[in-house]
């Protein structure tokens, strides 16, 4: 299985050397309503089932554009282009300064539906989903990015080492490999990490978001608060 798996990255290496455009790989993104112990999740879908890559303005892939030159390592989802489906988030698990928050939470909203897009970053740690085999599990950088209905734009940071300010506070995210086929890995969950945080199951985000302004004293860099959040989906090809 190794065996073609490696044979099948190398030939999407040939294909950028001879000149061939590589395309993004269409997933099928399931934003369950529990995680894998039965608890309601704060990030889950709007309750209409699966989202499909190109359907109803949708967006779900594996990326060719990632980093360190890795193809189709990273997951993209987005429905900033739909006009009929979002996906829900909620603030329901704030945490306070004198817990380890690095603000006052200060969310727009408690649980709200949204448009917006969720990734993760695995390449920029030179890992790689669709190389993955069944039942590896590797932590990634992930952000959730979404509008309010105002308009003012947020993104929920799951990244302790690579964002700019800041947030060490943070947790990756687990990307799991369930299954594979002959071309790789076809089947993921993407989880918090199951150990290490305060609240088993959940991951700590902050929230990012206006008022962003200024230098000195009285600058702010948008900083929102950190949040417990669960999370469980489901990505399989295609």
């Amino acid at each position: 299985m190794k065996l073609r798996i490696f044979l099948f990255i190398g030939l999407a290496a040939a294909a950028f050397a001879k000149g061939r455009q590589l395309s993004n790989l269409s997933i099928t993104a399931a934003l369950l309503s529990t995680d894998p112990s039965g608890t309601i999740t704060d990030i889950q879908s709007d309750g209409l089932g699966s989202y499909f890559d190109g359907v109803d303005g949708d967006t779900t892939f594996l990326t060719t554009n990632g980093y360190n030159g890795i193809v189709w390592g990273d997951w993209q989802f987005g429905t900033i282009n739909s006009t009929t489906r979002t996906f829900s988030v909620s603030f329901a698990n704030p945490i306070p300064v004198g817990s380890g928050g690095t603000a006052v939470p200060n969310a727009p909203f408690v649980t709200r539906l949204v448009v917006g897009h969720i990734e993760d970053k695995c390449t920029m740690i030179s890992y790689n989903m669709i190389s993955m085999i069944a039942g590896q599990k590797f932590p990634c950088p992930a952000v959730v990015h979404f509008f309010n209905t105002n308009g003012d734009e947020f993104r929920i940071y799951f990244a302790p080492n690579w964002t700019q300010p800041p947030t060490p506070e943070t947790a990756f995210v687990q990307v799991t490999c369930n299954a594979v086929a002959s071309d790789g890995c076809n089947d993921w969950y993407i989880d918090p990490i199951p150990s290490g945080n305060p609240v088993p199951g959940s991951a700590i985000g902050r929230l990012v978001g206006p008022p962003v302004y200024g230098r000195g004293k009285n600058a702010t860099d948008g900083n929102q608060g950190d949040y417990y959040f669960r999370f469980h989906y489901h990505l399989t090809r295609p």
